[in-house]
């Protein structure tokens, strides 16, 4: 029954699924999702993943030309149902997988190779104590998390075991509690000397507590964030970022869809897979006197 559902006529409909809505990362996707969709005659919506068995059968029961999953949480046998049942599914790596399903296309943003970069000019630029702020995932999901990843084997480079590296992650605090739990494990470790967060929003927090408790950016400990947002040029010191590139990434995703509803009989090609590379944008939290500034 599924199965006929989508094989309906056409609906001009795609489907944008997320973990969190009120982001601006998100909202750059989906800006830039219906710009290009809307150039092409369809509409995109916006949903929330929920970690409900019920939520796939709305998904599936509803009519939709296309779905793009942008979401680490979305189970993998979720995606395999979908795919299965005809519809063309983009999904953007936004962590590990080990296994992904038949027909399904993906976009790598490099986010990897990009997290890397950024952790190497942290130690060009002196930095030997590390930390990765990794809020809100608890540690028992960074074996997935693209930047933990990136993070363990920047430390493995430089000679620093699992169990260090680990040490040096901060993870899986209580929402309400995180900042002033952060701040006590800044204090408890005075070496700290960097500071990688998972996303600008995060990296902006950081530099408030790190000024809070008495260093100073870049001096004492340099900041590092993610996603290029505005608060990373808004706040004093601005925030280095490792931007990605969400306008093509998104052009891409509608282009891919196209490409497999326009397949003989709607079939899913077998491999459909772009990567893109990230850039390093240099502000001033982490420009040491002394050290040369990147280009």
């Amino acid at each position: 029954m599924i199965a006929r559902a989508l094989k309906k006529k056409t609906s001009k409909q795609i489907l944008l699924i997320t973990d969190i809505v009120l982001d601006e990362y998100f909202g750059e996707i989906l800006y830039q999702l219906d710009k290009y969709a809307y150039d092409k005659g369809y509409l995109v919506s916006l949903c929330k993943y929920h970690n409900v068995d019920s939520y796939i059968g709305r998904v599936m029961n509803s009519q939709f030309d296309g779905i793009i999953i942008n979401s680490a949480g979305f189970k993998t046998e979720y995606i395999r149902q979908i795919a299965g049942g005809g519809t063309p599914v983009v999904l953007f790596l936004s962590k590990k997988y080990e296994d992904i399903p038949k027909g399904v296309a993906t976009i790598d943003s490099g986010l990897y190779d990009g997290v890397l970069k950024g952790l190497d000019l942290l130690w060009e630029k002196g930095a030997r104590n590390i930390v990765y702020l990794a809020q809100p995932l608890k540690k028992s999901e960074l074996n997935k998390d693209i930047r933990y990843l990136a993070f363990e084997e920047a430390g493995k480079r430089h000679g620093l075991s699992r169990e260090k590296v680990l040490e040096q992650t901060f993870a899986g605090c209580d929402e309400d509690l995180w900042q002033e739990n952060f701040a006590k494990f800044l204090l408890d470790n005075p070496k700290t000397d960097a500071i990688f967060a998972r996303n600008d929003r995060l990296a902006a927090t950081a530099s408030k507590i790190v000024t809070n408790i008495g260093r100073r950016i870049p001096e004492d400990i340099m900041i590092l964030g993610v996603d290029n947002s505005s608060i990373s040029r808004l706040m004093t010191p601005s925030i280095t970022t490792i931007e990605q590139q969400k306008e093509e990434m998104s052009k891409t995703a509608i282009e891919l869809i196209e490409i497999m509803n326009q397949g003989t009989k709607n079939h899913v090609p077998k491999e459909l897979s772009k990567v893109f590379e990230t850039r390093m944008i240099e502000r001033e939290s982490t420009k040491r006197k002394g050290y040369a500034v990147l280009n």
